[in-house]
């Protein structure tokens, strides 16, 4: 568990940068006082990897403002909340040039000496790139040595994008990061043992305690004359290794890399700072800006509507996910929803993302203080003008919107794969295939046997009910629209159907619930492919309970 850092004396704001048609959306984390003169510029790690070290990246962010540091975590691009896709050509040249516009950034910004530092294949893009962007340090934690072993790894642990599907068919999907066959040639052919240029004149290698050593990377910068140091403190596991619901911060690295870097004193050059965060950024065709909301100040990222605001809908985290979503779906979701009149809000409970943490850090699925909040949220929104308010959500965070619409008035709930059997006190566990459908076993056969014996709809009729049945009821009887929406064979609906069918078939006829399986969809939103499917789902929704467009869309 890492060590608390205290925030007060920080100030972290968001930042849009690079180029106006691509911008890249990057956290800015300083000491109150202005920039410090080390800038330090963290590179994320692709796929999964983007989402398990996140809490560690921003705790490594603020341990290094608080040594006076002005450090910058930012989204490549293609990546998390900045511009473009998987399917865009070059995504490796463009992941190198975004690390050059993160450095340009953070020299404008009054930084004169830079680390570059990053994770994985993070780490390797900072080596990379270090020599033409002029970095004096750079910190590699866990890099990617060669490209083509890497490239197995993610295939062992993704799946095949269909052949037919335009670029990227043939490529490989890594928890709704794809990467095509293009990409994925250029990756193997990337080997960091073998650059020909010396990245920066030091170099810290920080290597997992549980695996082989750097060495070839050790040797090859040695080589070229960088004064290198090596370390192997212990916990990289509970970051790279774990799902996003049980990872942590390995405080023994992340103190490894603050100790290395240092104390940095003020920057010698005076910049106006901004107080805020950034404005708009035009976005693959539509207009986002980051906004703080309810009484919390929860971050969240607004996707404008085009044209007039027919209605908006705040995305809650799934799983212990940032407000990108799983597998960057609520950035694509949003953006999809937009040209139609849908204003969309990426929200980050506290605990979460970007969101301060309030005590509830890291978030977990689940946890109950997110109903209040949404309802914090959701009254914040009412009161800037936005007359329709949605909440969506997958998994947990439909869970949460579903209980949301039970304590609040909602305009619609969008709840994505809702596990309803899931009551407070059960386990919260990261894989329902593998964890927690093992741990229902019995229970499912119980339900299973119940319903075909007509055991639970005779005790429904006199009103002996489970839980979610009552749930069910109150969400019925409030009118509030719900959008159910189920991959094939989930969980969720299996046990709406076994458990409590008779209510569910109920409030299903009344009208008020709408329920759709959505063909070829996985529970977690990975096929990317596949999102289409339900975006249209969505849209064909909203438009039937929202009507034609009530009122200008709020204005800053």
């Amino acid at each position: 568990m890492a060590t608390p850092v205290a925030v007060r004396s920080l100030r972290q704001r968001a930042v849009w940068f690079g180029p106006a048609d691509r911008p890249l959306l990057g956290w800015l984390t300083q000491p109150a006082s202005g920039p410090g003169e080390t800038g330090v510029v963290v590179v994320p790690p692709l796929g999964y990897e983007y989402w398990t070290t996140h809490r560690a990246l921003r705790t490594l962010a603020e341990r290094l403002a608080a040594q006076g540091c002005s450090v910058l975590r930012f989204d490549l691009e293609g990546t998390g909340d900045s511009s473009g896709g998987s399917a865009d050509p070059d995504r490796l040249g463009a992941w190198r040039r975004s690390v050059g516009e993160a450095v340009t950034l953070l020299r404008s910004n009054g930084s004169s000496s830079l680390v570059v530092a990053g994770v994985r294949f993070g780490a390797t893009l900072a080596l990379l790139e270090g020599a033409s962007v002029g970095a004096d340090r750079i910190v590699a934690w866990a890099p990617v040595e060669r490209g083509r072993a890497y490239v197995r790894e993610l295939k062992l642990l993704s799946q095949p994008v269909p052949d037919d599907i335009d670029v990227v068919g043939g490529g490989i999907a890594h928890a709704g990061s794809v990467l095509g066959p293009d990409t994925l040639e250029r990756l193997r052919t990337v080997d960091v043992t073998k650059l020909e240029e010396r990245p920066a004149p030091q170099v810290l290698v920080v290597d997992r305690d549980d695996r082989q050593a750097s060495d070839a990377l050790l040797a090859r910068l040695r080589s070229l004359g960088a004064a290198t140091d090596h370390g192997t403190p212990p916990g990289s596991d509970v970051a790279l290794d774990r799902p996003t619901e049980y990872s942590d911060v390995p405080d023994a690295v992340v103190q490894a890399v603050s100790d290395w870097v240092g104390r940095s004193t003020p920057a010698r050059t005076t910049v106006e700072q901004a107080s805020d965060d950034a404005g708009t950024a035009r976005i693959d065709g539509v207009t986002e800006r980051v906004v703080r909301l309810g009484r919390e100040r929860l971050v969240g990222i607004q996707t404008d509507a085009e044209g007039t605001s027919r209605a908006t809908v705040v995305w809650c985290n799934s799983g212990s996910e940032p407000h990108v979503g799983p597998g960057r779906a609520w950035v694509d979701y949003a953006r999809a929803l937009a040209p139609s009149g849908y204003t969309s809000v990426r929200l980050d409970f506290s605990g979460w993302g970007e969101s301060p943490d309030l005590g509830h850090a890291p978030g977990r699925p689940y946890d109950a203080h997110c109903v209040d909040e949404i309802a914090s949220v959701v009254d914040d929104l009412r009161e800037q003008g936005h007359e329709r308010v949605l909440v969506a959500g997958l998994c947990a965070g439909a869970w949460v919107a579903l209980r949301s619409a039970v304590t609040h008035r909602l305009d619609g709930v969008i709840a994505i794969n809702p596990q309803l059997y899931w009551q407070p006190g059960d386990p919260v566990e990261a894989d329902i295939g593998t964890e927690t459908r093992v741990r229902r076993t019995g229970e499912i056969r119980r339900f299973k046997r119940g319903r075909r014996l007509g055991v639970w709809s005779a005790l429904d009729v006199i009103g002996v009910r489970h839980p979610a049945a009552d749930w069910v009821r109150d969400i019925d009887a409030s009118g509030t629209p719900v959008l159910a929406l189920f991959a094939e064979g989930d969980d969720g609906l299996e046990f709406l159907e076994d458990r409590i069918g008779r209510t569910w078939s109920n409030a299903l006829r009344r009208g008020a619930v709408t329920c759709r399986v959505v063909p070829d969809i996985d529970h977690p939103m990975h096929r990317t492919w596949r999102r289409g499917t339900l975006v249209d789902e969505v849209r064909t929704w909203l438009g039937s309970v929202t009507g034609p467009p009530a009122v200008a869309g709020p204005t800053d």
